[in-house]
């Protein structure tokens, strides 16, 4: 993991892609040249001191020739309310960039990219590393309606295919994205690697699935964060690290922040 700065970016740009999500580009050029797919910044969201803690979001766009990053986030909080109402112009101050990111398999030659929600954050950037590898990908969006569905055009515009659930079916597929992912695996297009980022039940019905059809998975969590650098371990989740010979499992307690965000999902304990 490169080493975490404490820097001031400047805000380019802020639009709303959606009701209540907001994209937005900072002029970064030092998290832009080591940043990863999967890993996050730590900001904070007004020029005063409150709200107290600063709020993790997921690098959604790494453009290193231009030294820019984005982010993408839903507005669900007084913290990012406050961010929301920055204006271009405005210097943030962020610590990143924060966690691991997503291992792409040099010998994976099919991924499948899944984003529930607001989940789709951090797998832009994980689409356009795995195109510009030569990977074969495919992307499913879930989301509650059409009106919520994010980023699909920039997905299609990389070279990936895409398809979207929406739970009430007002566009394409209805129903759960999972659904969707169990009749794409039936119709048989099996992928090399899953990655997914998106609410835990959704989570944990894809790490289900990709043991039952043995393809590796990769999940990025999210949990609420402290310090956001591994201090407060206000972040643990329940991972299991062993098997042995009695078919016993070890368990430890990992912080999300440093590390993961990205774990295996087979790892995860969930619901616990």
């Amino acid at each position: 993991m490169s080493a975490i700065l404490n820097i001031k970016v400047k805000i380019l740009s802020r639009e709303e892609v959606a009701p209540n999500i907001c994209l937005m580009k900072l002029k970064a050029p030092e998290i832009a040249q080591d940043a990863l797919p999967g890993q996050f910044i730590h900001i904070k969201c007004s020029k005063e001191n409150y709200p107290l803690l600063r709020r993790p979001l997921s690098i959604h766009r790494i453009d290193e020739e231009k030294g820019e990053i984005y982010i993408l986030f839903q507005v669900v909080g007084e913290g990012t309310k406050l961010l929301r109402q920055r204006a271009v112009g405005d210097n943030l101050d962020i610590l990143g960039p924060i966690g691991n990111g997503f291992n792409i398999y040099p010998k994976s030659k099919k991924i499948m990219i899944i984003g529930g929600g607001i989940g789709v954050a951090p797998l832009l950037a994980l689409c356009e590393e795995s195109i510009r590898q030569e990977k074969e990908v495919r992307v499913l969006i879930g989301a509650l309606k059409k009106e919520l569905v994010i980023e699909e055009e920039n997905f299609r515009n990389l070279g990936a295919k895409v398809d979207v659930a929406t739970d009430d079916g007002s566009y394409q597929y209805k129903g759960l994205v999972t659904d969707l992912l169990e009749g794409i695996i039936k119709g048989g297009w099996l992928a090399d690697q899953i990655f997914a980022c998106g609410p835990k039940l959704m989570l944990k019905k894809i790490v289900e699935v990709s043991l039952d059809t043995h393809i590796d998975c990769q999940v990025s969590l999210e949990e609420r964060m402290g310090c956001g650098i591994g201090a407060c371990l206000g972040c643990v989740c329940k991972i299991k690290t062993k098997y042995n010979n009695e078919d016993k499992v070890k368990y430890e307690y990992k912080r999300v922040c440093v590390d993961g965000p990205i774990f295996e999902g087979s790892e995860v304990v969930w619901g616990d």
